[in-house]
């Protein structure tokens, strides 16, 4: 029986997942929290997507623009003649197998007129991948179920025995980032296996 090669298009499967979304906040009189989303990237090389999200402070007529830039980006990893690992983006051309090492890359840069406190970035899984231990920056959450998040690693009651979930199962890695500076980009980044 042939079975049919559903990565020959790395994009086809996954062009309606949403890959991540930030939520944001910044003190101005009040903590505020404001969401921005994006997809995985599309068959170019990255996706550049500007998410301004409009914030009002609770004491004052006072409003803030708070603007998070992202950009996720994509890549095939692959070890060169001298055993050096080479990233190289994905694009419509790339051809995914089972077995393939991917690194998803989300870039965030903080366009605010003020520093940003604190922002969560979660980045969801991809069903055709398998989240590897490679995740910056250190001590993320994760989640198996996408809505739920705990430190990982994630732990969960099998036959009355607390074991470690395995990596197959996570579906989202979130981050808490603090501190933000005025157009600093913090970047996080995971490795997932082609299924």
């Amino acid at each position: 029986m042939k079975k049919s090669n559903q990565f020959a298009s790395p994009f086809s499967a996954w062009s309606g997942h949403r890959l991540f979304h930030v939520v944001a906040g910044t003190l101005i009189g009040a903590m505020v929290v404001t969401q921005a989303s994006a997809m995985l990237p599309t068959p170019e090389q990255a996706v550049d997507s500007s998410a301004a999200v409009q914030t009002n402070a609770t004491k004052s007529s006072n409003s803030s623009a708070q603007a998070v830039n992202s950009k996720i980006t994509a890549s095939l990893i692959s070890v060169d003649a001298n055993g050096q690992e080479v990233l190289a983006p994905v694009n419509a051309s790339t051809r995914l197998q089972s077995g393939n090492v991917l690194e998803y890359q989300g870039y965030f840069t903080n366009t605010n007129a003020d520093r940003v406190r604190k922002m969560t970035v979660t980045m969801s899984i991809p069903e055709q991948v398998e989240l590897l231990r490679t995740v910056s920056p250190d001590f993320p959450y994760g989640s198996a179920d996408g809505n739920t998040f705990a430190r990982m690693p994630l732990r969960g009651k099998v036959d009355n025995q607390l074991q470690e979930i395995p990596l197959k199962y996570y579906k989202a890695v979130r981050w808490d980032l603090e501190g933000v500076g005025l157009n600093d980009t913090v970047v996080v980044k995971y490795r997932a296996r082609v299924k």
